[in-house]
């Protein structure tokens, strides 16, 4: 198993024009998809882990997950927190292994999200983590309602500068939390952005995103995309494949391994549309 560090594979991604797939992950099959998908294409990925998903799972549990699948795995599997809604959540991640975390306090006031992500940058320096943060807003996590602010150029390059995050979350019209892949991309900002900072830009909301959209923003500078829609689409028709039906099926395990499949399957079609195919080898 090959363990660089998560700053690493996204700089590399960055500097060779493709981009670390990151993927939420919220129970066991989600996991076991993630890792299978990335194994067959000999891929790095993210394997990540939102506030929900730790409330759902728990972190000791959610840990010891990526560590089976990092035994059983023969590329890299980098453990990030999605959306770290508090300092002390961040602390714990870090500490239980975490190889990268987001600290999201892009609601909050310029001054407080700088505040925040330079206590995050602080602590994640001592143990070799990166970090991730987010200026301009896009709200639409587990179920939350949509708020869009965009990223400006001018902001973005203050906030690089005050808190020497490592990579970069813009708002330029993605919408997390969709399934449709309608999203009003901003590709001239995304290449502004992207020439005021020289550094890797983080896409939200990747299942949103065209297709054809996807490979000019990864040209543009966008090194690390997310996708979580797209893994749930999978287990959602599973299950109501096996529960729609006049005779629902009564073993669990039945919709489960379905929905992994799928699941593995939408996962290895984003990593080949980043360009991240055989990455690891």
């Amino acid at each position: 198993m090959i363990r660089e560090s998560a700053t690493y594979w996204i700089n590399k991604a960055y500097k060779e024009g493709w981009a670390v797939g990151m993927f939420n992950a919220h129970h066991l099959e989600f996991v076991q998809a993630i890792a299978g998908a990335a194994e067959k294409t000999k891929a790095p990925v993210m394997l990540s882990t939102s506030m929900g998903g730790l409330r759902h799972v728990g972190l000791d549990y959610f840990v010891s997950m990526v560590e089976v699948a990092r035994r059983r795995t023969s590329v890299p599997l980098i453990l990030h927190l999605d959306h770290g809604a508090d300092y002390e959540t961040v602390r714990m991640c870090i500490e239980s292994g975490f190889d990268s975390v987001m600290i999201d306090a892009s609601s909050a006031s310029y001054d407080a999200n700088v505040e925040l992500v330079r206590k995050v940058v602080a602590l994640a320096r001592r143990h070799g983590v990166g970090v991730e943060a987010q200026i301009g807003e896009t709200l639409a996590e587990e179920g939350e309602e949509v708020i869009e602010r965009k990223t400006t150029v001018e902001e973005a390059v203050s906030f690089v500068r005050d808190t020497e995050v490592d990579y970069l979350a813009v708002s330029i019209g993605n919408t997390p939390g969709a399934l449709g892949d309608e999203a009003p991309i901003d590709v001239d900002l995304v290449k502004r952005l992207s020439a005021a900072l020289t550094m890797p830009l983080v896409l939200h909301g990747g299942t949103s995103v065209p297709a054809d959209t996807v490979s000019t923003l990864v040209k543009a500078g966008i090194a690390k995309i997310n996708i979580d829609s797209a893994i749930k689409d999978g287990f959602r028709k599973a299950f109501i494949k096996a529960y729609g039906a006049e005779n629902p099926v009564i073993d669990t395990r039945v919709p489960a391994a379905e929905g992994r499949a799928l699941g593995e399957a939408a996962v290895a079609e984003r990593i080949a549309m980043f360009g991240a195919s055989q990455k690891a080898e």
